[in-house]
């Protein structure tokens, strides 16, 4: 699937694609494609009790997985069928998110060489303040 054919899927849950795009991590996390191009992307997610600590903020590994999920999905769908794995994230974590709100998780490619691609994204609450911010690099599988 390429960016034009996810981009027909633009304010639905990622989880109405089916297929390879959708692994077990992506359908638990249920993201809302709210936009893509073919350098960057931005969905949204509700947080819910299961992803929240005994405070009921959103946990860092979430959020983790947040960044990881979309940055992941925007470097694995350019059209070229390329296969990459991430290989180094690093995520700092700023703000609070609560159970019961909604954040959006932007994803931004940096970079694409031959064997890495570099990538940016942060993570931002209801009052569009940023919860978190993250650059990750990829090592590409294939290209064919």
């Amino acid at each position: 699937m390429d960016i034009s054919e996810l981009k027909t899927f633009e304010g639905k849950y990622l989880s109405s694609i089916g297929g390879r795009i959708i692994n077990p991590v992506t359908a638990w996390l249920n993201p809302k494609l709210i936009f893509i191009d073919d350098k960057r992307m931005e969905c949204e997610f509700e947080v819910r009790p299961e992803m929240a600590d005994p405070l009921g903020i959103l946990h860092g590994s979430i959020r983790a997985a947040m960044l990881c999920d979309t940055l992941g999905i925007l470097a694995n769908h350019p059209g070229d069928k390329v296969s990459a794995i991430t290989t180094g994230m690093n995520i700092d974590f700023i703000g609070k998110a609560y159970v019961g709100e909604k954040v959006t998780v932007i994803a931004e490619t940096v970079n694409k060489g031959g064997s890495l691609v570099y990538m940016s994204g942060k993570i931002l609450n209801e009052n569009k303040q940023i919860i978190a911010q993250g650059s990750t690099r990829l090592f590409v599988l294939n290209n064919n």
